[in-house]
């Protein structure tokens, strides 16, 4: 999945997932899927492989709906660490983790973005 075709596919998630909050993951695959069979979003000779497409989606689903517990547990650093790196109050990412307060999409993504979560999603071109 190319930078354009990754950041394509948030802002649709964003966008469906305002008009319906039970969006599923497999509304959210074929959307993607059929949009990049259309208008491929990169490089002019790189080839639509669906079944590649696929993983890359799956992938970018569940690391745009992980919990900030799991962020953190990603992160590999205890709340407190976290919370100093990111400059986050420890109350607030205590908070979002046991679910007192929800925590915004835009900052679950933009902390997933800062651990390179996302870029999991990235194949180099010719990958398989």
């Amino acid at each position: 999945m190319t930078d354009k075709q990754r950041k394509y596919a948030i802002k649709l998630y964003l966008r469906r997932l305002k008009e319906n909050p039970d969006y599923s993951e497999n509304e959210f695959g074929s959307e993607v899927l059929q949009h990049f069979s259309e208008k491929p979003l990169g490089s002019p000779g790189s080839v639509y492989e669906p079944f590649a497409m696929y993983s890359d989606i799956s992938n970018l689903w569940k690391a745009l709906n992980m919990s900030p517990a799991e962020i953190v547990k990603y992160s590999g650093q205890k709340m407190s660490k976290f919370a100093e790196r990111f400059v986050i109050p420890y109350r607030t990412i205590q908070a979002w983790c046991d679910g007192t307060n929800p925590c915004p999409i835009y900052t679950r993504i933009m902390l997933c973005e800062l651990l390179g979560i996302l870029n999991k999603t990235q194949r180099k071109q010719g990958e398989r």
